[in-house]
């Protein structure tokens, strides 16, 4: 039996009731075709930060010096205040110690009251007296008199036998020096003396000067035990050196051999 074949239409259509081509839709009037849009990729998404990034060695050093310096502070300013609540409390602070102004006018009025107390007990009459060996300059050499004070407090009689040591040492304007204030601690004695001091020892010479700090000394030693050496002191601030004696070092008699 013979076979039919198809043939295709030109027109694109087919024979034997094939499917007609597909036309487009008509475009509606006035209306133009929109411009091309691009087509919009996805964007990347970012990477997550990794936690266990090692941190660098520069920020650790940082760092660490940071924690230092903050736990030096803290361990200055802790130990300041422990130390200053202690003094306060007079925990830690020596007898007679002066540090500041409150503690210098403290301690001036007690040694005021010990003396009025030391006065009232004394004065059933006749009051005591003490005598004091005191060296001093007399014709470039070292004399030794011996004088009678009214006992009172340390410092005060202190205080009397310097002034009179430099009275009969005939010092340049001795009559406008005298000793400010006196200060105690152990085998020390801190005598706190007026500029004037200092410029008279300037205008007596070496040696002069010499022999009068060495009797200083001397009378100290010698009526008040333990005093074994004596700090100057020019105007209640520390004596600088550089003059015709050096101030800013203690003085003591030497050991005897």
């Amino acid at each position: 039996m013979p076979t039919v074949r198809r043939i295709s239409n030109p027109s694109g259509g087919q024979e034997g009731g094939s499917v007609p081509p597909r036309r487009r839709r008509p475009m509606p009037q006035g209306s133009r075709p929109g411009p091309l849009r691009p087509v919009q990729r996805p964007r990347p998404r970012p990477e997550p930060e990794d936690d266990n990034k090692p941190t660098p060695l520069l920020l650790k050093i940082l760092s660490w010096l940071g924690i230092i310096l903050l736990c030096f502070v803290l361990g200055y300013l802790g130990t300041s205040w422990i130390v200053d609540f202690l003094n306060n409390k007079l925990l830690l602070k020596p007898e007679n110690r002066i540090e500041n102004q409150e503690d210098f006018q403290e301690f001036k009025e007690s040694e005021q009251q010990k003396a009025t107390q030391e006065s009232l007990k004394n004065s059933d009459g006749n009051l005591k007296q003490v005598l004091l060996v005191l060296y001093h300059v007399q014709n470039n050499s070292i004399a030794v008199t011996r004088q009678n004070f009214v006992l009172r407090a340390v410092e005060d009689n202190i205080s009397d036998a310097v002034n009179s040591v430099i009275a009969l040492s005939e010092l340049p304007g001795s009559d406008n020096i005298k000793l400010l204030h006196v200060f105690r601690d152990d085998d020390t004695a801190f005598l706190d003396m007026p500029g004037q001091f200092a410029s008279a020892l300037e205008l007596a010479g070496q040696r002069e000067s010499l022999l009068l700090l060495t009797s200083i000394v001397r009378t100290l030693q010698e009526n008040f035990s333990p005093l074994s050496q004596v700090k100057f002191l020019i105007d209640s601030k520390p004596a600088k050196g550089g003059g015709v004696v050096d101030l800013s070092v203690p003085w003591k008699m030497p050991k005897k051999s």
